[in-house]
């Protein structure tokens, strides 16, 4: 019987590549406009900042800070990264946050597992803060029981220190969860190894059909995986 629910975040609850490709064009704009540069310029500097930055930082929660990406963007033309990199970063996070919204189904499925006295919490990478942030703009705050991201980890997914950390605040057996998110390798089978039950999520495919299918396996128990 499955006690709990571990939600992966971006694109398994919402849409994450339009956002981000528009946060983004949104700071490019404005860091133009401010700088005088190029688009041109302005994406190999950004392309930098953001290499540099992973490669810095490798696997934890502070390789995805966006106001680092923008600081090292800054650096490598030039310019004082202090007066304009803050505002870049809120740019981003403002339209990111603003726009965001459940896939259609989510909250009807968080409806009909909170009847039935189902747990649920999210475990995702990237910063603490930051995920605290999406979750209040999605409205899911109060669904929510439970958070673990790979800044309170230390480590990101597929690494097992995650989901052994999910299923120590859970306090449920492995058996009794069921991880949905949209990588296989990160979600799916890391959850499995874990002796989790898990479910994959397709971002690309229609969102609803796939919470209703996912609603009738997690109330019958569920083995295995959905394709």
């Amino acid at each position: 019987m499955i006690r709990a629910v571990i939600f992966d975040l971006d694109d398994t609850l919402y849409e994450y590549g339009p956002l981000d490709k528009e946060a983004w064009g949104k700071v490019r704009e404005l860091a133009c406009g401010e700088l005088g540069i190029s688009v041109a310029v302005y994406e190999e500097a950004y392309s930098y900042g953001r290499r540099e930055t992973k490669r810095q930082l490798e696997n934890v929660a502070a390789s995805h800070n966006r106001l680092l990406y923008c600081q090292k963007t800054l650096e490598y033309l030039g310019v004082n990264p202090v007066p304009l990199s803050l505002r870049m970063y809120e740019t981003y996070w403002g339209i990111f946050l603003e726009k965001m919204r459940l896939f259609d189904g989510a909250r009807e499925f968080m409806d009909r597992m909170h009847e039935r006295g189902i747990t649920m919490m999210v475990c995702t990478d990237l910063t603490a803060h930051i995920q605290h942030r999406k979750i209040e703009a999605l409205r899911i705050a109060e669904d929510i029981k439970y958070l673990v991201t790979s800044e309170e980890a230390g480590r990101e997914k597929p690494a097992p220190e995650m989901f052994a950390l999910c299923l120590e605040k859970l306090k449920k057996r492995p058996e009794e969860v069921c991880c949905i998110g949209d990588s296989l390798e990160r979600d799916v089978k890391a959850a499995l190894a874990a002796g989790m039950q898990a479910v994959q999520f397709y971002p690309e495919r229609p969102s609803r059909p796939q919470y209703r299918a996912l609603e009738e396996r997690v109330l019958s128990g569920i083995e295995g995986t959905i394709a």
